[in-house]
């Protein structure tokens, strides 16, 4: 099978390569602080430095996974971003989770939900 040469040429190119740097979490977790490189198949710059602020914003800071329970059978919050409060250390203003897994318990009305929290 061939390809066109102008789409062979962009196949074999470098990789568009977009940096997102925070002094500020830097400054606060040192060593700890996350860096990432992600290629994707980005065609524009502006997308790729896009694309990087949003995942500085999300992986950059140190991450916990913790369990907490919720009212109701909550199966449907699996795989989604949910802002969550509880008298609990981190969640007495809120905190926006990704909820990684949920354990319904049918009997008490309840859901155990694994979900994963910025430290901040």
């Amino acid at each position: 099978m061939s390809v066109a040469a102008e789409f062979a040429a962009w196949l074999g190119s470098a990789c568009l390569n977009a940096i997102a740097s925070s002094a500020a979490l830097d400054a606060a977790w040192g060593d700890l602080a996350a860096t990432a490189e992600n290629v994707t198949a980005l065609a524009n710059k502006a997308d790729a430095e896009e694309e990087a602020a949003r995942q500085l914003s999300l992986f950059g800071a140190p991450l916990v996974v913790e369990v907490l329970q919720v009212p109701g059978l909550r199966i449907d919050l699996v795989c989604k971003p949910v802002r969550l409060t509880a008298s609990r250390a981190g969640y007495t203003q809120g905190a926006n989770v990704f909820v990684l897994g949920a354990k319904e318990m049918e009997n008490v009305e309840r859901t155990n939900l694994t979900v994963l929290r910025k430290l901040a």
